[in-house]
């Protein structure tokens, strides 16, 4: 649990300060800039870590295209984990947990753009 805690942890900091930095750096916010790209490349290693420990504590053995799945399009192959992984219910449970998380890390992503432009102002 502490593990997957520390993902999440780590996501919402990549979120915060990813907009923090370009405005430092660039004076301005990009969408699907260079700096957004990097955000999101950067984003993969944390899910991932998060979906790792997850199917080991479930003991779920996924195969290689669950796996990349996640790798490469995480929004689309984690409810579909969850649903394999925990049955209907709780797998409908966790991917509107997914839609919590996803909905916070934009709010944290528009936060860190305000503290961002707070600071070069």
């Amino acid at each position: 649990m502490k593990q997957k805690a520390w993902a999440l942890a780590i996501l919402a900091a990549i979120s915060l300060l990813g907009p923090v930095l370009e405005i430092l750096v660039t004076g301005h916010i990009e969408p699907y800039g260079n700096f957004a790209m990097a955000e999101v490349f950067v984003s993969i290693a944390p899910i991932y870590l998060w979906y790792y420990v997850d199917k080991r504590d479930m003991q779920y053995r996924a195969g290689p295209l669950m796996n990349a799945g996640v790798i490469a399009l995480a929004i689309v192959a984690l409810p579909i984990y969850f649903v394999r992984s925990r049955g209907w219910k709780r797998g409908s449970l966790f991917t509107l947990m997914l839609v919590v998380a996803v909905a916070v890390t934009t709010l944290l992503g528009w936060l860190g753009e305000e503290i961002g432009t707070a600071i070069v102002s």
